[in-house]
């Protein structure tokens, strides 16, 4: 009876074992290569992107400035530590004369989904009232032009927290990650210490606060203490935060943790404003600032080298109508120094990121230039249209 105990346990370990330690007996040296890499790459924060990848997502070419200024030259290379990217859109607004509101986060959530951040990496909060409201002459419809070339709210909205859901408490718990157990995780932000995230909020505020639905107000402490809390939880690596309200730059006023970029709309004691509106609806349709940034992003792409320090500098008041502001002395690297904002890609928040992993392509599958040339019909097909404005 041992023998046969005995013999069985020796079967059974010479069947587990022997895959690990010869490989190539079960399958080509080609797969055996292809898992390595990827236990190499989830054991490594970061690798050199391999070339037949970079072959594949990269079209050669570089996008200028809206400025007409120069070029982008972030380089090639990215942040130490980073990884992935998450988008927090937050429209703290509702009833139909905020249409504006869920018009500037609409905007935002399809322009960084098309820069390749999927939905399973954005938080999208807003009332998700005005589509259907009775006064809408174009019912499920979004626009964020007169012209009313393209549907915001489209047939692929992922909305994550709606209607009353919108509230500071569930910003905050979404921030600090203090949820139930029983909170799904399509509703949790699962950011970790080598995730960039962008923090955007839009609505009506004043000076240290944003009010949510007018029934209540996120302070600009409340923010600070949020933000203090996922870093001391290691939930981001680099935290851009975006604010259009009024007086929206006293929002970042209050931040005290390090990796941390501020932008506003308008300076405090500033009221921002929107830009145009829509005489069938007869309401505004959409702010000038988030306007503005929208149209900026449009021009670029998801390999795009353009940076950060581009789109300050296209900040213009006079079209505005404010004085937007930008707070980067919490912003530092990893050695603890200040980091260059000259080295940060707009992509580094507002687009997708992929990791090295090498993965072997099916046979027949075009090579070089025009495997490229594939991927960008295939980006054309499956993505929507860009956001144009006149």
């Amino acid at each position: 009876m041992s023998c046969s105990f005995l013999s069985l346990f020796l079967a059974l370990f010479i069947a587990l074992a022997l895959p690990l330690v010869a490989p190539t007996l079960f399958i080509t040296p080609a797969q055996a290569q292809q898992v390595q890499d990827f236990f190499e790459a989830g054991a490594a924060e970061t690798r050199p992107p391999i070339a037949e990848e970079a072959a594949l997502y990269s079209n050669g070419s570089e996008v200028e400035s809206a400025q007409g200024g120069g070029r982008g030259s972030a380089g090639s290379r990215s942040h130490r530590g980073h990884t992935d990217n998450w988008a927090v859109l937050i429209c703290a607004s509702r009833f139909w004369f905020n249409y504006r509101h869920m018009a500037n986060t609409l905007g935002l959530y399809r322009v960084v989904k098309r820069l390749g951040i999927p939905d399973s990496q954005i938080i999208l909060m807003l009332a998700d009232d005005v589509a259907c409201d009775t006064r809408n002459k174009f019912p499920g419809n979004v626009w964020a032009d007169a012209n009313r070339a393209i549907d915001l709210y489209g047939d692929e909205i992922e909305v994550d927290y709606k209607g009353r859901e919108v509230t500071v408490e569930n910003v905050i718990r979404l921030l600090t990650g203090r949820h139930p157990s029983s909170h799904p995780s399509s509703k949790r932000l699962l950011s970790t210490s080598t995730s960039n995230v962008l923090l955007y909020l839009t609505g009506h505020g004043g000076e240290d606060f944003l009010k949510f639905q007018d029934a209540e107000e996120l302070g600009a402490w409340d923010l600070a203490d949020a933000i203090a809390q996922m870093r001391e939880k290691r939930r981001y690596n680099e935290l851009l935060l975006l604010v259009d309200t009024c007086q929206a730059s006293s929002m970042y006023s209050k931040l005290y943790s390090p990796g941390v970029i501020g932008v506003g709309s308008a300076l405090t004691g500033q009221n921002s404003y929107s830009h145009h509106s829509d005489s069938d609806l007869g309401i505004a349709l959409i702010d000038r600032f988030t306007r503005h940034i929208l149209s900026f992003l449009s021009s670029i792409e998801k390999t795009s080298n353009v940076r950060l320090v581009d789109l300050f500098a296209s900040f213009d008041p006079k079209q505005l109508y404010s004085t937007p502001g930008i707070r980067t002395d919490l912003f530092e690297g990893d050695d603890g120094s200040t980091r260059r904002l000259e080295d940060v890609k707009l992509t580094d928040f507002f687009g997708g990121r992929r990791r090295g992993v090498r993965v072997l392509p099916p046979s027949g599958w075009r090579t070089g230039g025009e495997r490229a040339s594939q991927r960008k019909r295939l980006d054309l097909v499956q993505g929507k249209p860009l956001l144009q404005f006149p």
